[in-house]
């Protein structure tokens, strides 16, 4: 309860803060227009989660598809689970859904809900012009807490958004792009560095690959960096071709050595 109320107040007494107050870091976050790979098919992929290259962790189904009509939208729903011994150790589940404006890869609303052993949380952000607004509902046995806060900022990424935005640009070798980026109900600096292209074999199959390092940094209420201590260091590989597909990420994390791979691709149109 203490840390909700922290937080509320937080990001309300951050809603005020003046344009020319804000942090200079701001000010360098890329906000380039879509790049030529902006377009994605409709697709559904499949993740394998492992941890410390030993224990399977987890599965990750993620499936985009795009909206007919006067909207034109792409919609991404994405599930998850622990699975085998690290299951038994900490049970969790998620479901996740996105949307995001095609022309211009920007998010327009975001929802995330998951579950461990006794508790339940979800959040929801909806981004507008200059601002993003958080609700977080947390579950506890019979006690129900909900909280809302803002952030005042104009070029804010979900998870979704930013991986569309991210694969869209050139990513020629030494690029670097920087994005705020909201998983939960807190925003985070990242800053992707691409490496450059490499041979990798994911679950058995070869591809050409885009290597890129990821900085997180955890942005404070008073608008400073912090480096995020629980992720050490982040890597993520995307396919080296017309579509850009996020084929693995590994993460060290405080915990342990965490990989997502991919080892189901199905297009869907």
């Amino acid at each position: 309860m203490k840390a909700i109320l922290a937080l509320s107040l937080s990001l309300l007494v951050a809603a005020t803060l003046p344009a020319e107050d804000a942090p200079g870091w701001m000010k360098h976050v890329t906000r380039l227009p879509p790049g030529d790979h902006a377009n994605l098919r409709p697709v559904s992929l499949e993740y394998t989660l492992d941890w410390n290259h030993r224990v399977n962790a987890g599965r990750v189904v993620l499936a985009v598809s795009k909206t007919d009509g006067e909207t034109d939208r792409y919609v991404g729903q994405a599930e998850g689970r622990s699975t085998g011994f690290a299951r038994l150790l900490y049970p969790y589940d998620f479901r996740a859904r996105s949307i995001v404006e095609a022309p211009s890869l920007r998010p327009v609303a975001f929802q995330l809900v998951e579950k461990d052993r006794s508790d339940e949380n979800s959040y929801d952000v909806i981004f507008e012009k200059n601002r993003q607004i958080y609700t977080t509902t947390s579950k506890k046995k019979d006690e129900t807490l909900s909280n809302t806060g803002r952030f005042p900022f104009d070029f804010g990424q979900d998870v979704l958004s930013s991986a569309f935005y991210l694969r869209s640009q050139p990513l020629a070798d030494g690029d670097q792009i920087s994005m705020v980026v909201t998983p939960f109900n807190r925003p985070y600096l990242t800053i992707f560095k691409v490496a450059g292209r490499e041979e990798r074999k994911v679950k058995g199959k070869k591809y050409s690959t885009i290597r890129l390092e990821a900085e997180v940094g955890k942005v404070n209420p008073d608008f400073t960096i912090k480096t995020y201590e629980k992720i050490k260091r982040t890597t993520l590989w995307f396919s080296d071709d017309e579509y850009r597909i996020p084929l693995e990420l590994q993460s060290q994390l405080a915990f342990g050595f965490v990989s997502a791979r991919l080892d189901g691709l199905n297009w869907l149109d």
